[in-house]
């Protein structure tokens, strides 16, 4: 089985980071993966574990314009010269070049829906393919009820994490080593992951951290990701962005690092389909507290292994933040089971597996 992916960029990001440990755990069952996108910084990644990158000159917002088209010429080409079985294609562009690839090489295509899309002309071009791979229950139902497409046509795969990755078994020495490397203090530090976008809720972070810097001057945010929201969020934290106790980092691969150093998880989003970061911090044994929207409900259970709040409640943040940083056992009680349940139920092995049975199924019944 080879399977080709299709996205728009390879930038450090959700989509990206769930092509590049999908394509490990594929290549560890036997199956062959190449990956095609305009490019990126996690291309790197990519080369390092042995998986081919081809480039595409796909990077556009406008699904049904010509760069799709072309790119879905050029994916023709690839899968010909590659031997493709089955296209995998991940965001709106993708998915339309993937269509037009399908078209002139024959070979089907799933996609996966990460999140919530626009109807847009959806509703007279489908470019859904044969499978939708839909990353939580949530999505699931956007893609029935809100999309038009049929159950049959959905497959529901949890996204999965490498939960080896991530150790929760830090010394107090090394914790405090990466701290002192990041430029924090010995003060409690809580933080978050993700694009800088309004659509990730950062700035509700930054506004609850005013009343909790009130309470709990030690307090330290990290906020790692880049993005469009980069100088209004560092705006918004003002002096405390220039007194350190809010620090941005730069979009890096080596989260489980950022996720050492923190002693709770804030995941504040406004829409979100599952949460790969989430789940990372979850893997990671971190107690969460996060946005009871979307399919952050499969994964966090309020009050078992993280506390939810209200989308934009800055005050329920600041409480949940600090209820959680006041009582260590409840905190360490969270985070363990936390990462039993990622364990459980959201491995990078059980999505891969899926995902390989799924392509099977759809190869075997194009043939």
């Amino acid at each position: 089985m080879k399977a080709l992916h299709v996205t728009t960029h390879f930038n450090t990001g959700g989509i990206s980071n769930y092509i590049l440990t999908l394509s490990r755990a594929l290549k560890s069952k036997g199956a062959d993966v190449v990956v095609a996108s305009s490019g990126g910084d996690l291309k790197a990644e990519l080369d390092r574990f042995g998986v081919p990158h081809r480039e595409l000159d796909i990077k556009t917002k406008f699904e049904f314009g010509p760069k799709a088209v072309r790119s879905g010429f050029r994916l023709a080409r690839i899968i010909k010269d590659e031997d493709i079985d089955i296209i995998h294609a991940h965001t709106r562009v993708s998915q339309v070049a993937a269509a037009v690839a399908s078209k002139i090489a024959g070979v089907p295509v799933v996609t996966t829906c990460h999140g919530y899309f626009k109807k847009r002309l959806r509703g007279v071009a489908d470019t859904w393919g044969r499978k939708v791979v839909a990353i939580s229950d949530a999505v699931r139902s956007h893609l029935t009820d809100d999309l038009h497409v049929r159950a049959d046509r959905v497959a529901l795969v949890y996204s999965g994490v490498d939960v080896s990755r991530f150790s929760t078994e830090s010394s107090p020495e090394k914790v405090g080593r990466i701290r002192s490397e990041l430029g924090l203090n010995s003060g409690p530090v809580i933080g978050t992951i993700g694009r800088l976008s309004a659509i990730k809720g950062q700035r509700f972070l930054i506004e609850a951290m005013k009343d909790m810097s009130a309470k709990r001057p030690d307090i330290q945010a990290i906020l790692l990701g880049s993005g469009e929201e980069e100088e209004s969020l560092r705006k918004l934290a003002g002096p405390m962005a220039e007194s350190g106790s809010v620090r941005f980092y730069a979009s890096c691969a080596d989260t489980d690092r950022f996720l050492a150093a923190m002693d709770v998880f804030v995941f504040p989003s406004v829409k979100e389909g599952l949460g790969i970061a989430l789940l990372e911090a979850l893997a990671a044994g971190k107690a969460c507290v996060a946005s009871d929207i979307g399919g952050i409900g499969n994964i966090i259970k309020d009050g078992y292994n993280g506390l939810l709040v209200g989308v934009g409640d800055t005050a329920a943040i600041s409480r949940a933040v600090l209820r959680l940083l006041e009582d260590d056992k409840t905190r360490r009680e969270m985070g363990s089971r936390g990462r039993a349940m990622v364990g459980e139920k959201f491995t990078l092995d059980s999505m891969a597996e899926n995902i390989l049975k799924l392509y099977k199924e759809v190869v075997c019944a194009k043939r």
